[in-house]
């Protein structure tokens, strides 16, 4: 099967009408951009000048050129000089993803897709198995993602349509379609981790294709883990009160014996989160199994606690208080909030105008926003884990609840599937 039939498969379902379509100049992005224009959607490229070689103005440029003649509207972005160029990566990446998303907002385009590809799939998984990922983590990217900039209302997409072709495939078609591509020399100078593994994998100082099959095994096992996954969301349930911001999550006890604890704890960590307020909660995994989902494992399973009934009927986990009980048939899990000590009590001041005011993740685990009496009001959250709005000292309501004559709340749970709630100063 020729690589355009290849790619026109793995895109069937989920390339929409209209995208934008990130393009550095690079060989993987020009055959992306050159496959996504046979599709006949309708393309909109970008290019993102870090302004860091001498060439990048003039390569974006090229690019420009090339993207104009194929019929393409392209954009050229520059980033703004680094003020802290010691997290330079962190920083360019946020402000790609900000930029990119400013460009969708302004384009009406809900989707963008960028050139990743299964070279770059197998740098990731050396990476994290070097710190000691967990598996869902050495599985690497997936082909479709929310896109990475939170917001209560967002339906943008990232999709990574080239994650089953090799770089080798990339050029090889390039040069039979006689495509112009620049080569990035930062790209190959061992400066960070990425460049040394590729580089690494190049000189064949690494066996690419054990470091393949050891990558295929987890994709398996994660997929694996999935199912299974989907299975047990069809026999427990779990229910999330947008109101009090609780969750009632009930587990079969069957389930322990149907299913593994690795599955049973992935569905649990999936759940927690609406209900959890950590900042890093998606690199806390091993906080609910550090037993069978890492490589250097550690001793700890809240599956396995949970089926064999030596938790603790009350306990702490990801910022929550959990409680349980068991019952002949289920195992039934209250979560809340956990209460913060009164030094460190959630705080936010909000300005409040007659004007919706901009969506604020508060706590970590609420969108909200206001409109009313002009003035600053304070928001936090009280000892039950509900957050509530006050006017200097004093109460005035519980945005989740019901609202207050002075004013009218808009919320959301952090979590994209969860409906809006309107809640208005009438209740």
């Amino acid at each position: 099967m020729s690589l355009v039939s290849r790619f026109n498969s793995s895109v069937a379902g989920i390339l929409p009408k209209r995208a934008l379509v990130a393009v550095s100049g690079g060989v993987d992005s020009m055959v992306l951009l050159d496959l996504l224009k046979k599709t006949g959607i309708d393309v909109h490229a970008i290019t993102i000048d870090h302004g860091l070689r001498d060439q990048s103005a003039h390569e974006a440029a090229q690019v420009h050129r090339i993207a104009t003649d194929m019929g393409v509207e392209h954009h050229i972005v520059k980033i703004p000089t680094p003020d802290a160029p010691e997290k330079f990566e962190k920083w360019a990446r946020d402000w790609r993803y900000s930029l990119i998303s400013q460009t969708m907002d302004r384009l009406d385009i809900q989707s963008v897709l960028v050139a990743h590809h299964r070279d770059d799939q197998l740098e990731t998984f050396l990476m994290r198995l070097a710190k000691n990922s967990t598996l869902f983590g050495l599985a690497g990217m997936h082909t479709r993602a929310r896109f990475p900039i939170e917001h209560p209302l967002t339906t943008k997409q990232l999709i990574r349509p080239l994650l089953s072709f090799h770089k080798s495939e990339l050029y090889q078609y390039a040069k039979e379609q006689n495509l112009v591509w620049f080569e990035d020399a930062t790209n190959s100078q061992p400066v960070t981790l990425r460049n040394r593994i590729r580089k690494w994998l190049r000189d064949n100082k690494l066996d690419k294709q054990h470091v393949e099959t050891l990558l295929h095994d987890v994709e398996s096992a994660v997929e694996q883990v999935e199912a299974e996954t989907s299975q047990l969301s069809q026999m427990a349930s779990a229910r999330f009160c947008d109101k009090t911001l609780r969750m009632t999550i009930r587990i079969p006890r069957k389930a322990f014996s149907q299913f593994s604890a690795m599955s049973i704890d992935r569905y649990l960590y999936d759940q927690l989160y609406q209900v959890s307020p950590a900042s890093n909660y998606h690199h806390r995994y091993t906080t609910i199994d550090s037993k069978n989902a890492t490589v250097f494992s550690s001793d700890f399973s809240l599956a396995e606690t949970l089926q064999d009934k030596s938790c603790p009927e009350k306990f702490n986990m990801l910022k929550c208080l959990f409680r349980v009980v068991h019952t002949a048939q289920d195992t039934h899990l209250l979560v809340t909030r956990a209460a913060e000590k009164y030094k460190h009590v959630v705080r936010s001041r909000m300005e409040i105008s007659n004007e919706w005011s901009d969506w604020q993740l508060f706590d970590n685990r609420l969108w909200i926003r206001a409109r009313g009496q002009p003035g600053q009001y304070r928001l936090q959250v009280e000892p039950n884990g509900v957050p509530a709005v006050y006017e200097k000292s004093q109460f005035l309501c519980y945005p989740t609840i019901g609202g207050h004559f002075k004013l009218e709340f808009e919320t959301r749970p952090k979590n994209h599937s969860s409906s809006l709630s309107l809640i208005s100063s009438n209740l």
